[in-house]
């Protein structure tokens, strides 16, 4: 499901109004294409290495009862999520806990190999790159969601996410059990169809699992959660003060309803590898982001050094040597940043009730945000709402201006 909205907007490419950075024209343009649009709600933001230079946020966080969705609004913005694991690895290469090209096995308490080729090491490059060989099982991927404690029962959708969204009897929800479980020879999750027919390196397989490994490696050597570990080097430095990975009173008491294409909301939800897609934020916290990866690509930045933002942001392959499978409109990776053909930098996501999309122009430094509280594809559907793409293709547009 991460990967449809991708490819699609690859292929084709209100009632309320909040904004810190005034602009009437931008505004007023906006509020029209809400009020024909089937969004419930939306925030975006247009920035530069400066700052912020325009935020806004437009319709309902909560239909039913009319609650406004505003600049401080928060939900969890699916894979963009990776590029914060991108991040997490530069500042843990800085911190001397490995580098980019060593085995995961030089770090992980258990091993991991492509049952095929046993012999050929799994790096964390690969992992950031979506070559590791690892693969996303169809049967298991899309059920390591979980209710919590803040999972409304009384959501028509509820039901329905517990049979179709959840591995049934899983009780040990910690990432790090998953992972074993699912990769290492011997798991109850294992299977050597986890793994490509290819060679680790040779070949392009987008994976949601090796992404938190990713993320689990880090954990390993910091000796501290993941989540703890970028509060600690990205959230607090950078004051995302409305940005967790987790759910908690103050992240639930500012997060949006979360719907379908029928407008029936979701309960709030979980995930055993939470660092693939979880993360939850604000348009103003994600914008504050935004700018720094912006800013620290001109030598800037306040959390990695300007060598670190360099790796992070540059290709990783060269044009005439790229893995096999590589998507011709996103011809090139950074780590865990896609790269398009048109040069511009960043991620989209889409999870159950949500869509997002974030970039930035390298060359003229200027990057957007687009968050929105419902999903475009159905995960009981084929394909995708055409009018949702068409309303987001608008607004993104209008963001040119």
């Amino acid at each position: 499901m991460k990967r449809i909205i991708i490819q699609i907007i690859c292929c084709l490419f209100l009632q309320f109004g909040y904004s810190q950075n005034q602009n009437p024209e931008l505004t007023k343009t906006l509020q029209s294409i809400y009020k024909k649009s089937g969004f419930p709600g939306f925030a975006v933001a247009v920035l530069n290495e400066n700052g912020i230079v325009y935020e806004n946020a437009f319709g309902f966080a909560d239909v039913k009862n009319k609650l406004p969705y505003t600049t401080n609004s928060v939900q969890n913005i699916g894979s963009v999520s990776k590029t914060f694991i991108g991040v997490a690895l530069l500042k843990a290469v800085e911190l001397g806990y490995f580098n980019l090209d060593a085995d995961v096995n030089s770090v992980l308490p258990f091993n991991v190999s492509n049952p095929d080729f046993p012999n050929a090491p799994i790096t964390i490059r690969q992992l950031a790159t979506h070559t590791s060989s690892i693969i996303d099982d169809e049967n298991v991927y899309p059920k390591t969601f979980y209710p919590n404690e803040y999972s409304d029962v009384k959501s028509v959708l509820y039901k329905d996410f517990i049979t179709h969204s959840t591995i049934q009897n899983q009780t040990d929800l910690e990432l790090s059990t998953f992972l074993k479980s699912y990769l290492s020879q011997g798991g109850k999750l294992f299977n050597k169809t986890n793994f490509a027919t290819e060679k680790p390196g040779t070949a392009y397989h987008y994976s949601n699992i090796a992404s938190a490994l990713a993320a689990y490696i880090i954990e390993v050597k910091a000796k501290i959660p993941f989540d703890q570990f970028c509060k600690k080097y990205i959230f607090e430095p950078l004051q995302m003060n409305q940005t967790s990975w987790k759910l908690t009173d103050s992240i639930v008491k500012n997060h949006v309803k979360i719907y379908n294409r029928k407008m029936q909301y979701y309960p709030l939800y979980s995930e055993i590898t939470y660092p693939d897609g979880s993360l939850k934020t604000s348009i103003s916290d994600l914008s504050k982001y935004l700018a720094e990866m912006i800013s620290g690509l001109s030598g800037n930045g306040k959390i990695l050094s300007k060598e670190s933002f360099t790796t992070l942001f540059q290709k990783q392959f060269s044009d005439d040597q790229l893995p096999i499978h590589f998507d011709p409109k996103e011809p090139n990776s950074g780590i865990f940043w896609r790269i398009k053909s048109n040069g511009q930098i960043g991620h989209t996501g889409s999870d159950l009730g949500i869509t997002t999309f974030m970039f930035f122009d390298p060359k003229t430094k200027t990057g957007k945000i687009f968050l929105t509280n419902i999903e475009f594809d159905d995960p009981h559907q084929e394909g995708v709402d055409k009018k949702l793409v068409n309303d987001f293709l608008k607004v993104w547009k209008t963001l040119d201006n």
